[in-house]
Formats: structure tokens, C-alpha cells, sequence
């Protein structure tokens, strides 16, 4: 694994490139994408959030385009005090405001524009805060941000979402609402990150692939290794093995690389999830 101050994807890709003797260029409008299920503060977790919050913050201070999930309010605070070069939008799935889990977007503000921001909880009352969907056992929301990218002139339009650890038809249902924005998209590029809570080839994938949308790990020209999970738990030990439920989904762009980043605290992963990254080109 690279040491953590090569965090930047071009860095990360042209040193592995070096390593193995192949040839690549930077394309000069490439962006750099994470999303990361930053695991909420739970204090009985085996490495806390205090104890991890700097390795989680500054493993993504070089990504243009953020998904969090599972951020509460004072860990968005935490995100927004270390990235200050990004803007952000975002808030807590159970009343709309600062409560609750946050599934937060942000993005480099001397490359983006934000055009438009909105939440809405899946459900069968997208407006409601709070507002719980079908057979979840929680609030569910996706975040959804258009931004005009300056250095290409294209519209991005931007999903994140953390679905239902329970509820089959939510996950579904869920999707279908996710995949309804796609199909009305007029961006130039689609990007929808999250925790799914589904592997591939289960329902909700299949869904979104339908809209149009293709999984970044399946088109991108190079991965970092194959057979690539996710949801490890903290234990490194669970790398193996481990489903791979956190997805980076688009259209209208090339993937040039997808990876995830497997930072370590003391034996322990900086999150129950691996972030995911890809070098996008739109």
C-alpha cells in the first residue's frame, strides 16, 4: 500500500505505473473521486473517531469530487475545518438540518460552480424529513449537487446516497427513485456515489445499470489489484473476503483508474469501509 502522503489519484496511479513499467499521462482535465462511509462516532469502536479523524481527513484532501456517508453533524464540521479548499452541501437524514447521519457532497471550489443542491429522503414522501421508506428501519437520503465544471464547461450531476442495511424492497425501491433523476438528467456527466449496501449483480445494481449508469470498478482502464472489497469492518483481517457494497457509478466520462485506499491505525482500518477512488476523465 502507498504511505499516506500520496494521496493525490494522479500521484498514487504514476507511481504504481512507474513500479510496473507502463507508460501513462495525466490527462489534463482529469478529476479525482472518493466516496468514503466515513463510519459514524461510536465511541465503542475499536479506533474512535478522535483517534482516526485526521487519517480519514487527510487521506481525501487531494479528491476534487466527495461522497461521505455515515457523517454526523460535528464530523462534517471536523471534514469542513480540514478541506478548506472545498465547498460542501449536506444534511442530517431525520430532520433535514444538522441531525442525524449526513450523507455530504463537496467539491473543489477553484474547479466547480454549484448550480443547484437538494436532499431527498427515500421514501414514498421524498420532501419529508425524517421520513422512513418502505421496509428500512431508518431515514434514508440521497444528496444530489449539479456543479459546472470551469476548466471543461460541462454540468455534473452529482448522487450520493447510503441505502438501507435492512430492507430489500427499500434498497430496490430506492434505487429506482436514484435511477429516475438519471433518466432525466441533462448533465454532460452522471456521477452517483455511495453506500449501497448491495453488492453486484444484486437488484438495486442491476436497476441503476439499467438508467444508463456503469459501475467505475467494471470500465475502469486500470485497477490497483483485483478482487476489491470494501466493507472490511475495522480488522484488517476482513479484507478478506469483503463484499464490495461502496460503488462509484457514471456516465458520460472514462475511467482511468479505480482503487481503494487501505490506511491503517494501529491494526486497525480508519473506517468499517474502504474508500473508493477513481481518476475520472470527463
Amino acid at each position: 500500500m502507498m504511505k499516506g502522503v500520496i494521496r493525490s489519484v494522479g500521484m498514487v496511479l504514476a507511481a504504481w505505473l512507474v513500479m510496473t513499467g507502463e507508460a501513462w499521462t495525466q490527462h489534463p482535465d482529469e478529476m479525482a473521486v472518493v466516496t468514503f462511509n466515513i463510519r459514524y462516532d461510536n465511541p465503542g469502536d475499536p479506533v474512535t473517531w478522535d483517534q482516526r479523524k485526521d487519517k480519514v481527513t487527510g487521506s481525501v484532501g487531494y479528491f476534487d469530487i466527495m461522497g461521505f456517508q455515515e457523517a454526523l453533524a460535528h464530523q462534517v464540521d471536523d471534514l469542513v475545518a480540514a478541506l478548506p479548499e472545498h465547498d460542501h452541501y449536506g444534511v442530517g437524514r431525520d430532520d433535514g438540518r444538522s441531525g442525524g447521519e449526513h450523507c455530504p457532497i463537496f467539491w473543489r471550489r477553484s474547479r466547480f460552480d454549484l448550480l443547484h443542491a437538494e436532499t431527498q429522503w427515500l421514501s414514498s414522501t421524498p420532501e419529508v424529513p425524517g421520513s422512513i421508506g418502505w421496509d428500512a428501519s431508518l431515514p434514508r437520503i440521497m444528496t444530489l449537487v449539479l456543479l459546472h465544471d470551469r476548466r471543461t464547461g460541462k454540468i455534473i450531476r452529482v448522487v450520493n446516497a447510503h441505502l438501507s442495511h435492512i430492507g430489500e424492497e427499500a434498497r430496490a425501491l430506492s434505487a429506482r427513485m436514484m435511477a429516475l433523476q438519471f433518466s432525466m438528467s441533462r448533465a454532460d456527466v452522471d456521477l452517483l456515489l455511495g453506500d449501497l449496501n448491495a453488492e453486484p449483480g444484486s437488484p438495486p445494481l442491476e436497476i441503476l445499470e439499467g438508467a444508463g449508469l456503469e459501475d467505475a470498478h467494471d470500465i475502469a482502464t486500470r485497477k490497483c489489484r483485483s478482487g476489491i472489497g470494501t466493507y472490511t469492518g475495522f480488522p484488517t483481517i476482513g479484507l478478506r473476503g469483503a463484499p464490495r457494497i461502496d460503488h462509484i457509478l457514471t456516465r458520460g466520462a472514462e475511467v482511468a483508474w479505480y482503487c481503494t485506499e487501505e490506511q491503517i491505525i494501529d491494526g486497525f482500518y480508519m473506517s468499517d469501509h474502504l474508500p473508493v477512488y477513481i481518476a475520472l476523465i470527463p
